[in-house]
């Protein structure tokens, strides 16, 4: 009886955490809303930095190569 009553448990506990959303309805995830790309009036992705070739600033990657 023991055993089923923790299965039953069990159960309720993963449905429960499966279920319950992680953020709330229509106002969406404050995660998700701060990661997206600044857009223009277009909607197009700016580009704020034109011109950089590379993953770093140039007096970044000269000090990273000595």
């Amino acid at each position: 009886m023991k055993k089923y009553r923790f299965f039953v448990f069990l159960s309720f506990a993963i449905s429960l955490a499966l279920l319950t959303p992680a953020c709330s309805q229509k106002s969406g995830c404050p995660a998700n809303e701060s990661l997206r790309p600044p857009v223009n009036k277009k909607g197009e992705i700016k580009s704020t930095r034109k011109g950089q070739s590379g993953l770093f600033p140039k007096k970044m990657s000269k000090k990273m190569r000595k």
